[in-house]
């Protein structure tokens, strides 16, 4: 009897679907963040609304400029002083001097975790900035290691990707936890390791594909005129997510930041913001 329970059980979770529901996210004020004069934020922030066209219709454009603040508290109080809906930011702000190779600098990494403000971190640092390569961002890339049910990340994509480009919905499962576990059920003599591992796999991959399928049909329907495209792997997340952007020649990756059991910036978008400093990264 309690085999048929079990086995209803399953066939009961497996239907169980996370929904992906499309929203439209406003982006009606920024504030950019430079260690240069307020010349250099005008010419930044002309570049940018060139890449990043969705942002053409910005109602309110602000400049934090390092006349203007000293530490990190003066800068949450800059930014604290009227509505934001998105930072504009580089990596290692205030550290010309010393730039350590393995952080996104004190400033990057506080604003991150104790604001719930988007940041859009652009390419290079604030003392060696890159520029934005192409005409306009029409490449982006969703990442994540748990993409089910994660509605605010993907519609952050599609909002900063320009009409006629191409999103990719990206889901990793990293193998070494995986294996992690199959040892363990290797140790267990009742469970079919063979079955197990093959089942395991199979459903946790499924689980990402065919919620991304449904996020395609929603932004399809309802979205606007972008190509979706989905990607869902098992291996080691840095390495497969270099290897997509290098194969798709990304222009922005979008990613959380915030870990639920953690104050630390998520394993997953920090180590991509670390290692990829030649593409712009939106962190929420």
């Amino acid at each position: 009897m309690s085999d048929h329970i079990d086995e209803f059980e399953s066939i009961f979770k497996r239907a169980e679907r996370e929904r992906f529901v499309y929203a439209e996210v406003p982006v009606h004020s920024v504030a950019l963040i430079t260690d240069g004069s307020p010349a250099d934020a005008a010419q930044a922030r002309d570049q940018l609304v060139r890449f990043h066209e969705r942002l053409q219709g910005v109602e309110s454009w602000r400049s934090i400029t390092s006349d203007q603040f000293a530490n990190v508290g003066q800068l949450l109080e800059r930014l604290n002083e009227s509505q934001t809906d998105l930072i504009v930011t580089w990596r290692h702000l205030q550290e010309r001097s010393l730039i350590p190779q393995h952080s996104l600098g004190v400033y990057l990494d506080v604003l991150t975790q104790t604001t719930s403000i988007p940041v859009l971190v652009l390419p290079g640092t604030a003392a060696s900035p890159l520029p934005l390569q192409r005409q306009a961002c029409d490449r982006v890339m969703v990442v994540a290691d748990h993409i089910s049910g994660d509605n605010r990340l993907i519609n952050y994509g599609v909002r900063m990707c320009r009409n006629g480009g191409t999103i990719w919905l990206c889901h990793v499962e990293d193998d070494r936890v995986f294996q992690r576990y199959m040892h363990a059920i290797e140790r267990i003599p009742r469970i079919d390791t063979g079955d197990a591992r093959s089942l395991i796999r199979e459903q946790l991959t499924k689980e990402a594909s065919d919620f991304i399928s449904d996020c395609i049909a929603e932004l399809h329907d309802k979205g606007p005129n972008i190509n979706y495209e989905s990607s869902v792997a098992m291996g080691h997340f840095l390495r497969e997510y270099r290897e997509l952007i290098e194969r798709h020649d990304i222009d922005l990756l979008v990613a959380n930041t915030k870990d639920d059991d953690q104050l630390a910036m998520h394993g997953v978008a920090y180590s991509l913001s670390v290692e990829m400093t030649g593409v712009s990264m939106l962190l929420l």
